[in-house]
């Protein structure tokens, strides 16, 4: 017969260390939301993996540094790449009179019209630039007659502030990778941190449910909690199991009988001569023979004792 009650603990730990207590005696079989107090129950029943938690996060320790030193080798090769092709067309950049070749200038542009939009991307690195930083850096973008006029102000100094200005740019770059201790593999990193832990942490609870429901006990508990205020409200459901025994079954199609001539009761038939009421064994056809084999076997025994 099942019996119905609840209880009411006033906090997750109060009601983990009754469960707990209950597991080491009664079959518990947990239903509801039970994974909202997987880490809790794991604690108080002294299976949180420790250890294999500690693995997981020094093997994602590791991948971090690798993955920042890859995106630190990748940004230098990329710097080093730029510094180089800027050089190489700072000068046609800036040469906007009308002796210049205006399909080399365009071409010069464009590069550095990629580069723009390449920063405007990272938001986050676009906003650690400095305002004078992005003026300097787009004065090449202007149009020709726009160049000519701030090169008759300013003089061939302009390339040279603007020269300044990738710099300061590559400069921050670097120190947003550092900043970010990322690299464009870090939160694909982190993420999948969080999805070890998780599977690893459900794998450890789900054997500990399992090794739960099957102790060796007749009392069966069936618990549903709920959380409401920081309260933990039980619904239990109990019932006492009937013990397993070892039942005999004979394999015989009949009971043994004590005298083997007692078989007037019987339905027995022969299988010598075919008559119902006796056994083979029994039967007055085979007596003599068998009497006779005996005679016999006594005649052998006494020559040979002659």
């Amino acid at each position: 017969m099942n019996r119905f009650s609840s209880l009411e603990f006033d906090s997750k730990n109060a009601f983990a260390r009754w469960l707990v207590e209950k597991a080491t005696t009664n079959l518990v079989f947990c239903h509801g939301d039970i994974t909202s107090y997987r880490e809790v129950l794991l604690r108080f029943a002294g299976r949180w993996p420790t250890a294999e938690l500690r693995n997981l996060a020094e093997t994602h320790q590791d991948s971090m540094k690798t993955a920042l030193q890859y995106a630190k080798d990748n940004l230098h090769a990329r710097i080093t790449r730029l510094r180089t092709q800027f050089a190489s067309i700072t000068d046609v950049l800036f040469s906007v009179s009308a002796h210049g070749k205006p399909g080399k200038r365009y071409a010069a542009v464009q590069t550095l019209r990629v580069f723009v939009d390449e920063l405007q991307q990272d938001e986050e690195l676009w906003m650690a630039i400095d305002s004078p930083t992005k003026f300097t850096l787009s004065l090449p973008l202007r149009k020709k007659h726009e160049m000519q006029q701030l090169l008759h102000l300013l003089g061939q100094e302009v390339k040279t502030v603007w020269t300044e200005s990738v710099e300061r740019v590559f400069t921050l770059m670097q120190e947003s990778l550092e900043s970010s201790k990322s690299g464009k593999n870090a939160s694909v990193l982190r993420e999948s941190l969080a999805l070890a832990r998780d599977e690893l942490i459900l794998k450890e609870f789900r054997a500990m449910l399992k090794h739960w429901s099957c102790t060796n006990s007749t009392h069966r508990l069936t618990i549903t909690p709920v959380s409401r205020n920081g309260l933990v409200y039980c619904e239990i459901e109990e019932k006492t199991l009937r013990a397993q025994t070892t039942r005999f079954v004979s394999t015989r199609d009949r009971p043994a009988l004590e005298d083997m001539h007692t078989v007037s009761s019987i339905n027995a038939v022969c299988r010598y001569c075919g008559e119902v009421g006796h056994w083979a064994l029994a039967c007055p056809i085979v007596a003599v023979p068998r009497e006779n084999n005996l005679s016999n076997w006594g005649d052998f025994n006494a020559n040979d004792r002659q």
